[in-house]
């Protein structure tokens, strides 16, 4: 199963990014993506592609490692969930 590092930023602004996902580098499992997230030599690639991305990002919530299934299932919420409010 591959790990995925996955971030969650704050905001309150409809339509600005509240996530992104890296999928690359993956890790073959949850410790190995989890010593990369705290790593200081991936931190510049963290933050260079955070950049690359949006300039300059939203202030961040939480940085986690989710697997592929994790993704799938975010994907189909993303899906069902278009077109109706809360």
């Amino acid at each position: 199963m591959k790990w995925f590092v996955f971030v969650l930023f704050m905001t309150t602004e409809p339509g600005a990014p509240n996530a992104y996902l890296f999928t690359t580098p993956n890790f073959n499992s949850q410790q190995e993506c989890a010593m990369a997230v705290v790593s200081p030599q991936m931190t510049p690639i963290w933050v260079t592609k955070l950049a690359q991305e949006f300039g300059t990002p939203p202030p961040i919530r939480t940085i986690s490692c989710i697997t592929e299934e994790t993704i799938k299932k975010i994907d189909n919420m993303s899906v069902h969930s278009e077109g109706t409010s809360t």
